[in-house]
């Protein structure tokens, strides 16, 4: 995604260039940590992030995982105070995600045969790694990376809605 595309998934259009969520035609007053939460979510629409994760892109010493429930907290708040209510999904045990209309979910792969299990599991393996290459390298090289391991799963998901 170039830095000018902007998002538009769940009722929101994202700009990123602008650093501005748009909710109904009405723009969001979100922190800075609040916009990277809704960046990651919507980058990645149906992925679970810990907090951890949610946490990890910020090295202030104040920014720990424990403070993501309560960024999730106010992000759902204003959210829902703009018409979009329950775009962010807790999911218990795990952390976050972004929910997305039924027509935008990848397909549901918890069930089935192993040869889909397995499928399903590589392409949890594929997340875990694009995680991993976007703290690596330079911004090139991450960027390419991240893109090729994307494409990749999304590659996965779209042959098995087939």
């Amino acid at each position: 995604m170039s830095p000018s595309e902007e998002i538009a998934i769940a009722g929101l259009v994202v700009r990123p260039h602008e650093h501005v969520v748009v909710a109904h035609g009405v723009a969001l007053k979100l922190t800075s940590r609040e916009f990277e939460i809704v960046m990651k979510l919507v980058e990645h629409p149906g992925w679970v992030f810990s907090a951890e994760q949610l946490s990890a892109d910020d090295e202030a010493d104040d920014y720990s995982p424990e403070s993501v429930s309560v960024l999730v907290s106010r992000l759902r708040h204003k959210l829902g105070e703009a018409g979009v209510p329950d775009v962010i999904e807790t999911v218990r045990g795990f952390g976050y995600r972004l929910r997305v209309p039924s027509g935008d979910v990848e397909p549901d792969l918890s069930t089935g045969t192993d040869a889909r299990r397995a499928l399903r599991d590589a392409s949890w393996r594929l997340q875990e790694a694009v995680f991993e290459v976007e703290h690596l390298g330079n911004d090139e090289q991450r960027e390419a990376a991240v893109d090729a391991l994307e494409d990749a799963r999304r590659a996965i998901f779209a042959s098995l809605a087939e």
